[in-house]
């Protein structure tokens, strides 16, 4: 339930009628995917109005979160309306439904605003390890056929990849790890395999193996700390939004010619 207070101060600072407050939630409301009362949080956050004087900290936390979702999603559809429709088909921004909740009996406070905080870092490393093997599938399809591991991929690389095909089999309950052998290769991995095709990205691509190799040894860093359920600092963080902007302004500078590799096949 929305804060009736808070609700008050809004009101007096718009000046405008329930109604008219009803009818501006709405909208923010059709555009995402949020609940009446964030809505009226949000609406009083961008019009100044101090949260701390009438919501726990928790809720605005979460009213916080999602302004940092939401505020660049208006922006890409902005920028989004100025492009062709090919343009549009290839950008693709992702927009991060509300927040689910989960609490723990025995875990203090402060693991579970680690939780918390590491929801908006993960999806990061999420994104920029998953374009960093589509980038490597696109360009040894397109050059040598659906195929190109097992003709082009280094054999010791092939046999880690074939051991753990075969330890997924036995235990078959679990879900499969991927559906390329891409997949099955850490991100530390990725390193040997892009030297192994150097031919094949350096220049046209990427500018050169080591720039390739100190990316990934920085960013393989902070993965390690995530997905050992620990939480990265502030500087680490920044330090992990900073390479995939540096990774993700590279290939879009070689979009076209990404794609267009990727149809020869």
């Amino acid at each position: 339930m929305t804060n009736k207070e808070l609700r008050k101060a809004l009101l007096k600072k718009l000046g405008v009628t329930p109604q008219a407050l009803s009818q501006r939630v709405q909208k923010l409301k059709e555009n995402h995917p949020i609940t009446t009362t964030d809505a009226t949080y949000i609406i009083a956050q961008r019009e100044g109005i101090i949260l701390d004087r009438y919501l726990d900290k928790d809720t605005i936390g979460h009213v916080r979160g999602l302004l940092q979702q939401i505020s660049p999603a208006i922006q890409a559809r902005v920028s989004t309306s100025r492009k062709t429709r090919k343009e549009r088909e290839v950008s693709k921004t992702i927009v991060f439904p509300k927040e689910f909740k989960v609490t723990d009996p025995i875990l203090p406070q402060k693991k579970i605003l680690e939780a918390k905080e590491m929801t908006t870092v993960y999806p990061l490393l999420y994104i920029m390890e998953n374009s960093l093997r589509e980038l490597i599938d696109r360009i040894m399809t397109s050059r040598h056929g659906k195929d190109w591991w097992d003709s082009e991929a280094p054999t010791g690389l092939r046999e880690t990849v074939a051991d753990r095909m075969l330890d997924e089999k036995k235990h078959s309950w679990h879900q499969r790890r991927g559906d390329r052998p891409l997949d099955y290769l850490d991100l530390d991995q990725l390193k040997a395999l892009m030297r192994k095709i150097e031919k094949e990205v350096v220049p046209d691509i990427i500018p050169s193996i080591e720039w390739f190799t100190q990316l990934v040894d920085e960013v393989y860093k902070s993965r390690c700390v995530v997905c050992h359920m620990n939480p990265l600092d502030k500087d680490n963080i920044q330090a992990v939004k900073l390479r995939l902007r540096q990774w993700q302004k590279q290939i879009r500078a070689k979009q076209n010619l990404i794609l267009d590799k990727s149809l020869q096949s």
